[in-house]
């Protein structure tokens, strides 16, 4: 059963905390969450396809179609996350003038909502497959079935709980110190992602793999709880790859281009 709670918890601590993230985003947007009742059961169901057809997808594309799934689904989720941040530049500058939510522009606002579907969906629909292919290898032992069952539910039950927690600590922030803080997170996602992303690649030898550029598993063990939390959140490795370094500076370099281009954009129309 304690392998059962470490697995769900993983594999669903990412989705949980991107939704508290998003979530608490359209709180200080003035946005209302019914975005969420199309992510979750899109995700859920992305999650059950893509468990339902792991083989076929594994064999597809010479054996690495897993793999480039995968990294399409985080290189979705990146630019989605991106472009986020690059529509949240013009209100970092604002100052708190009252309590409310800054309201948004109805295209800005579908724009938000869209976004946040996708990045939902994508994670819910890479992390929740393994779920469900884990539950499926129990099918016909009902003993260790209940038990996987018992276990990954206590796992969700932790993984909402976080999620909760985030979501009302962030809620209570004022809006301009919340998204800057957002802003600032949600690099640090991004460039984790990629990182993740870029692992894909390597795995498939569509990218050169080199020596590990540092090893910091002596202070936060990848399989730790810290270690599980930092990697759901910020795609924490503790051996990464020269490539991957590459391609976090290179996510870092696109939401410094999103930075400079609203804020060129802000000036010319002032």
């Amino acid at each position: 059963m304690l392998d059962a709670v470490m697995l769900v918890l993983r594999e669903t601590l990412e989705a949980a905390l991107f939704v508290s993230l998003l979530l608490a985003l359209g709180l200080h947007l003035g946005l209302r969450g019914h975005w969420a009742r199309l992510a979750l059961p899109l995700g859920l169901l992305g999650s059950w396809l893509l468990s339902r057809f792991a083989g076929d997808i594994a064999d597809a594309f010479e054996g690495t179609g897993q793999e480039l799934l995968n990294a399409a689904l985080y290189a979705a989720a990146i630019a989605c996350f991106i472009a986020v941040n690059t529509l949240l530049v013009p209100l970092l500058a604002r100052p708190d003038r009252d309590a409310g939510p800054a309201p948004s522009p109805p295209v800005q606002g579908i724009a938000y909502r869209v976004l946040f579907v996708a990045i939902v969906t994508c994670s819910m629909a890479r992390e929740g497959s393994e779920v469900w292919i884990y539950l499926s290898s129990f099918v016909g032992v009902p003993d260790a079935m209940s038990a996987a069952v018992t276990g990954g539910l206590v796992g969700t039950g932790i993984g909402l709980s976080v999620c909760a927690l985030i979501y009302y600590a962030f809620s209570f922030l004022g809006r301009t110190t919340f998204l800057r803080l957002f802003f600032v997170l949600v690099t640090l996602v991004a460039g984790g992602l990629s990182m993740q992303l870029a692992k894909q690649g390597l795995q498939i030898g569509w990218l050169d793999s080199g020596r590990a550029l540092w090893d910091t598993s002596w202070i936060v063990g990848e399989r730790s709880w810290l270690g599980e939390f930092l990697h759901a959140l910020f795609g924490y490795d503790a051996n990464p790859d020269a490539t991957q370094v590459m391609f976090y500076a290179g996510t870092l370099l696109a939401v410094a281009a999103g930075f400079a281009l609203q804020t060129w954009r802000r000036r010319a129309h002032a």
